[in-house]
């Protein structure tokens, strides 16, 4: 078979399989288009004009004709550095430099033809960014030497997203209970950070259960993204924030690498404000990567390779609360034969990085590219300084896991299929497996806006999805219009595990509520020995669900006037208010929630349910998106543009 033809036998299949199920990120938002008007000194169009665009870095050109009205559009484009050659029979040929075309980018150049002297030709030089005010959009690109240059701390290329106007750190315990602790979140105008698409490559990068970005490449193998605020044309779909787009690095027509190593250590560190002393403050950080891209044969094929590992190791930040409060919260603890919190540990992060990207010219009219990406990470005791869910600051005993695969292979093919119709299609299959356990299954002990003790009930022990996305977008230029339509097909198999408020979730109001509360367990507890009574901290105040403070509030245990042998008498509900219980606390067979007595649960609350129990949390929520669109940008005058369109999404599935 002929390749032209086995290339439409492809584009067949792939169209024949969106109609067989079809959404959100669209391919075409990862390439970019230039167009303007082609005229004489008078003002004259110059239809028929050649214009040839050639990328600088790989010899790739790119030709267009102006129609009647001189207007040209050479759309689908990547984003690259290119030179401009405009020219016609009797006038001077128009050549300009320097040209530099970004992500999303609708660029508008208008060039005005000479006529000629003998041998005479014009050329503009410039390194300028060419303007797009043809574009409705609001927003913005970081591109590679902002990336390379401005500073960041772990080195998440995502974070410059927010040096864009209205885009903020997301507040992710109060945003989503469904998050991802590891990655930037970010917010568009104060709108929940679950409501945004991010796209790599063209390629859907957003976790559909959670909303968030999923592996994104290292800083290093990224060329440049585009962060779009608002008014984004039809082709986007499914967002209601804002959505960003990013593009990675490609080879060239010469080698270029590079080795990198980046450092950070508490010993030449300042000491944070936060962490005053005598506390740890230890830190240790090692980013490290190489990269490499050339050709594989000259303006034809290319490649381009990135490796990134990262190690770091850090000491928590404890708020004083816990500290000052230390040895009366591990006496309490004690009495609920829960274990003490480990002081002493490091939250770690051990990830790696790969990124393996193709380009390849096929024929003169059709261009491939395929990107493979891997993240691999290994985080252990997460969360623990962390604000969470309920609103306390992570324990010890509340830390998490982290053990992420997430893999991604994307390949799309850009086809000249008439001087005036251009199509890009795309396929993706991708599969990320997140697994996030408690460090322990010890109950959920919350002091509201102070501390979180135990297994967190507002965050997933599992998420696991893979992606199927077929995408099809085509360029059609036909008089003084720009039409682009398409459609886009994701089939997304979702399973999750969510034990909720398992094993427990028991609600105390402050530091003397859990001693309350601990004192209770342990009366109710038949092997509880007669002097294991706790006294309240007297600066903590008293518990706040207690109808008064008791005469001796604050007095050692076992003091002569210590009658009640509990430190509060007057506390009717031991210290809690709330309970949400699975399994019931502390050795006794009495031991009572509310009144109420909780089955008994054979548990040493090394996990939150027993291992025979964890079908009882999966959930599986297989369904397909699917998105068509239109938009035409109609160049109505040279100083008058509309632009319009209409989407159309929906969505099947969403079943257990």
């Amino acid at each position: 078979m002929r390749r032209g033809s086995a290339l439409r036998a492809l584009l067949a299949i792939t169209i024949l399989f969106a109609g067989a199920n079809a959404a959100f990120a669209q391919v075409s938002a990862s390439v970019a288009q230039l167009n303007g008007t082609v005229r004489d000194e008078s003002g004259g169009a110059v239809a028929k004009a050649s214009v040839t665009l050639r990328e600088m870095d790989t010899n790739r050109t790119y030709t267009a004709t102006p129609n009647d009205v001189g207007f040209y559009v050479i759309p689908n484009v990547p984003p690259g550095r290119y030179e401009l050659k405009v020219g016609y029979t009797g006038f001077a040929n128009f050549t300009q430099t320097g040209l530099v075309l970004s992500v999303g980018q609708t660029a508008t150049i208008d060039v005005v033809l000479k006529v000629a002297s003998k041998g005479e030709q014009v050329v503009v030089s410039t390194e300028a960014v060419a303007i797009e005010p043809t574009r409705t959009e609001v927003s913005q690109v970081i591109d590679t030497k902002q990336i390379q240059s401005l500073p960041i701390s772990g080195r998440l290329f995502t974070d410059f997203a927010l040096l864009t106007p209205g885009v903020s750190t997301g507040r992710t315990s109060l945003g989503s209970t469904f998050t991802e602790f590891e990655v930037t979140r970010i917010s568009f105008g104060g709108q929940r950070d679950f409501s945004n698409t991010i796209t790599l490559d063209g390629a859907d990068n957003t976790n559909t259960a959670t909303g968030s970005q999923r592996a994104s490449p290292p800083q290093e193998g990224v060329a440049e993204f585009r962060v779009v605020n608002n008014s984004f044309g039809a082709e986007y779909g499914r967002a209601l924030g804002g959505i960003v787009n990013i593009v990675t690095k490609s080879g060239t027509n010469d080698f270029h690498g590079s080795v990198y190593d980046y450092l950070q250590n508490s010993a030449v560190n300042a000491r944070p404000l936060l962490i005053p002393a005598p506390q740890s403050d230890a830190l240790r950080q090692n980013q490290f990567g190489a990269t490499l891209g050339g050709p594989i044969a000259r303006d034809k094929t290319f490649f381009f390779m990135n490796y990134e590992g990262q190690r770091r190791g850090e000491s928590p930040t404890y708020p004083a609360v816990l500290l000052n409060n230390l040895a009366l919260i591990q006496a309490a603890k004690a009495l609920m034969n829960l274990r003490p919190e480990n002081m002493g540990l490091l939250k770690t992060k051990n990830h790696d990085y790969a990124v393996v990207k193709l380009d390849h010219q096929l024929g003169t009219n059709h261009r491939l590219m395929i990107r493979y990406n891997l993240e691999d990470a290994r985080d252990l005791n997460a969360l623990v300084g962390n604000t969470l869910d309920g609103g306390g600051i992570g324990t010890p005993s509340g830390g998490r896991n982290i053990f992420i695969r997430d893999q991604s292979l994307v390949g799309t093919v850009n086809s000249l299929l008439k001087p005036n119709l251009v199509n890009t299609a795309l396929v993706q299959y991708a599969r990320r497996h997140y697994n996030f356990p408690g460090a322990t299954g010890e109950p959920d002990l919350s002091l509201p806006n102070q501390l979180e003790f135990g297994h967190n009930f507002g965050v997933l022990d599992a998420i696991y999805e893979s992606r199927v996305q077929l995408s099809d977008s085509l360029a059609w230029i036909k008089g003084k219009h720009s039409i682009k339509f398409g459609f886009d097909y994701n089939r997304v198999w979702n399973f999750v595990v969510w034990p909720g408020f398992t094993p427990t979730r028991i609600i105390l109001p402050g530091i003397n509520c859990l001693v309350d509360f601990a004192n209770y367990v342990n009366a109710v507890n038949p092997n509880a020995a007669p002097d294991t009574h706790l006294a309240s901290n007297p600066a903590e105040g008293p518990c706040p669900v207690a109808t008064i403070a008791p005469p001796d509030f604050g007095l050692p245990a076992n003091d002569a006037s210590d009658t009640a042998n509990r430190a509060n008498e007057n506390d009717f509900l031991n210290g809690d208010p709330a309970t949400f219980w699975a399994a019931p606390i502390g050795a006794g067979a009495g031991s009572s929630v509310n009144g109420t007595i909780p089955p008994p649960i054979p548990t040493t609350w090394e996990n939150a349910f027993l291992p025979d129990q964890r079908a009882n949390f999966e959930f599986r929520i297989n369904h397909s998106y699917y998105g068509m669109f239109f938009q035409d940008q109609w160049r109505i005058t040279p100083k008058l543009t509309l632009n319009y369109g209409v989407r159309y999404d929906f969505e099947t599935g969403l079943r257990n």
